[in-house]
């Protein structure tokens, strides 16, 4: 989902459909993500199309000017607008190019809301989206990110010496089983691969992204590590348990 919004944020970014572009980063995402493709972020996009609203929004909420595409190019190296410069503090230099389009054709890839731009200027991002910003005279310059973006639980693992929890944050809309694994494991310094299980105190064992869904703010969750395999265990059965046999000195 996160990146799906993220490439209706360079759309956005691209068409200069400032409503959407609003309404995208109230979403919390990473304003600096880039294309898999090309690597242009959509500074990059605001910067080659010449939509100077958008690319003053795009900095003014945290994009970074001196993020490189695959390329090796910056925003303000495929840029021909003077007042874009300006925004991105870079001295002002001469358009290497009359128009900021022509260079479209000879982009290797090219996405399809350049090849199909929307009729009227506006991204599909559907009622939901839209309707959170419907007056754009009272939209805030600087979009920061909401507290009830995240959710915050506690986690310990269990057995351990330390009884302590530590507090960790995940995005709300990156609920799942595998990213709660992967920040536990990050945070209390294991591998994936020593988990046995995850449980929500006391005793609810979570297995699926939909039981990671239903946690609230500050539950308390217990990593449960492996037991270890013992160092001396070879194979063999023990002398014990074939007390029937014959032994041969």
């Amino acid at each position: 989902m996160a990146n799906v919004l993220e490439e209706k944020l360079r759309e956005a970014a691209c068409v200069g459909d400032i409503e959407a572009l609003q309404a995208l980063l109230a979403q919390n995402l990473d304003i600096n993500s880039k294309n898999s493709v090309n690597g242009w972020t959509a500074l990059h996009w605001a910067c080659k199309r010449g939509n100077e609203e958008a690319a003053r929004l795009l900095i003014h909420n945290g994009a970074d000017p001196s993020v490189e595409n695959f390329k090796g190019e910056t925003p303000a190296s495929i840029c021909s607008n003077s007042s874009i410069f300006s925004l991105l503090g870079e001295p002002c230099k001469p358009a290497i190019n009359s128009s900021p389009y022509t260079e479209d054709s000879a982009l290797k890839f090219i996405p399809n809301y350049i090849k199909n731009p929307p009729l009227n200027g506006q991204i599909d991002l559907g009622p939901r989206l839209r309707s959170r910003h419907p007056d754009l005279s009272n939209m805030p310059t600087t979009a920061l990110p909401s507290q009830t973006d995240d959710l915050v639980l506690k986690v310990r693992i269990a057995g351990s010496n330390d009884p302590d929890y530590i507090e960790i944050e995940i995005p709300r809309w990156k609920l799942t089983y595998a990213s709660l694994l992967h920040i536990c494991c990050e945070e209390l310094e294991i591998k994936d691969s020593q988990v046995e299980r995850i449980r929500k105190l006391p005793n609810t064992r979570l297995r699926k992204d939909s039981d990671v869904k239903r946690l609230t703010d500050f539950q308390c969750l217990e990593v449960v590590i492996k037991a270890p395999r013992d160092k001396y265990n070879n194979g063999y059965q023990s002398i014990s348990v074939c007390k029937d046999q014959t032994i041969l000195y």
